[in-house]
This record gives structure tokens, sequence and C-alpha cells, in this order.
């Protein structure tokens, strides 16, 4: 009597794979589509923070604004104490001399260098009004305050901010950590009084 083999009762084998290997396919190719969907969105995601204005490191400075002007103390020239101060912080404090004493006063600022350039430049201007002195009014003195915010550039190394009165170069501040600023320049080419033959440079 034959006993059946080992395996005999287990079916025939054709040579082919096991049909266990179609569904490893097909879960293949999901695989593959989820990596190529989930690829695909990401990529959106990220345009579309680029597009919406995400925060670079080299943005461009904010605009200087003027932040206060106004006339500390004015009468008549003998009454009035003069005073002159500059700092890097954004105060300009100054005296005019033979004004009427209701002298009032305006300023604006404005960046004068493109925003990434090595020397940021800074202008401010203070404009007089209502100047005209009456004849029975005595030479008046005033002291004027202006408050700016003059905005130090990423990309500068050194910063400088000129200081004109009704058009006219009255001072320059600058600080630096290492080039030129430039104020040099613009005190050498201040206007000059010739008086009796001597070359008078106006005091600031």
């Amino acid at each position: 009597m034959n006993e059946p083999g080992p395996n005999e009762d287990t079916p025939a084998s054709d040579g082919s794979k096991p049909t266990r290997m179609g569904r490893f396919r097909w879960f293949k190719t999901i695989d593959t589509r989820l990596l190529l969907v989930g690829a695909l969105a990401a990529g959106i995601a990220i345009g579309a923070l680029f597009a919406g204005g995400v925060p670079t490191l080299e943005e461009s400075p904010s605009d200087p604004e003027i932040e206060s002007v106004e006339v500390l103390d004015a009468g008549c020239h003998d009454d009035v104490r003069s005073r002159a101060m500059s700092s890097s912080d954004g105060i300009w404090v100054s005296t005019i001399n033979n004004t009427s004493k209701d002298t009032e006063v305006s300023a604006q600022i404005r960046r004068t260098s493109p925003p990434d350039a090595t020397v940021a430049a800074y202008r401010v201007d203070l404009e007089t009004h209502n100047t005209t002195i009456e004849s029975d009014e005595c030479p008046g003195k005033i002291v004027y305050r202006v408050e700016y915010d003059a905005p130090y550039p990423d990309a500068a190394d050194a910063m400088r901010t000129e200081r004109y009165v009704d058009g006219e170069f009255h001072t320059c501040g600058y600080s630096s950590s290492g080039p030129e600023a430039g104020c040099v320049a613009l005190y050498g080419e201040r206007p000059t009084h010739y008086s009796n033959g001597t070359v008078t440079y106006e005091s600031p």
C-alpha cells in the first residue's frame, strides 16, 4: 500500500510566483502614488509660503520719521540761553538767532542713500516760519528740539545724518565701524565768509 508522500496533498506548483505577489505590487503602486501626491502638496505649500511674503534675511530698512519737533525756548536775544546738542539716538537741539520771538519750526527727514548702501545717509530739514521781526520787537532767539528715527540698516557699516536749516547745511552726525561716513566732506564744502582778508568758517 502506497502511503502518500509528504507533498502529495500540496497543490502542484507550476513554477509561477505566489499569488500574494500581486497584492505586493498593488501596495507598491499605492505607496508610489502617495509619495508623488505628498511631494506635490509639500511643493505647493512651500511655494505659497514664499509667495505670501515670508521675511528674508535681507529686508529693506524701515522708513525714517520725525517723532517730534518743538520750540523749547523763545524770547529776546539776551533772555534766551543758547543751547546745542545732537546724538546718534536721533535728537537735535540748536539755537536760531536774530529771528522773531514767535518763530515756529517744522521738520522732515528722508533717506538719501540706497537701502543696501554701505553708508546709510539721512537728511533732516528744519524749516522756520513766522520769522519777520516787527519794528517794535527786540531781536529774538529760539531754541528748538527735533527728535527723529533713522534706522540703521543691517547692510550698512556706517550711518550719516545731515541737518539743514532752511536749506542751508548746519551740522552732520555719524557713527561708523570703519568706513568714512562723509561728514568731513560736507564740512569742507560749507560756505565761508570773507572779512578783512580773513577766511572764517561758519560756526555750527
